[in-house]
C-alpha cells in the first residue's frame, strides 16, 4: 500500500470528514518535507498525531472562556 493509499484508509476508517482531514494531513506531511508517495507507517503515525493535537487544540481554544 503506497503512502496515499495508507493516509486515506486511516482517515476513512477515522471517521473524520475525509475531504478536509485529508488536505490537513497532506499539508503537515509537506511541511515536514515527507514525500507523500513513500511514506512509512511511522511517517502517517506521527503525521496523524500533529493532525489530532491540531485539532484538539483549536477545540480547546473554542471552549476556552473569552477574556475581555
Amino acid at each position: 500500500m503506497t503512502g496515499p493509499e495508507l493516509l486515506q484508509q486511516i482517515i476513512l476508517l477515522s471517521g473524520l470528514p475525509a475531504e478536509s482531514a485529508r488536505r490537513e494531513v497532506e499539508a503537515l506531511a509537506l511541511q515536514r518535507n515527507k514525500n507523500l508517495d513513500n511514506l512509512t507507517l511511522d511517517d502517517v503515525r506521527y503525521i496523524l498525531a500533529m493532525y489530532l493535537q491540531d485539532v484538539l487544540l483549536g477545540a480547546k481554544k473554542e471552549l476556552a472562556p473569552q477574556e475581555t
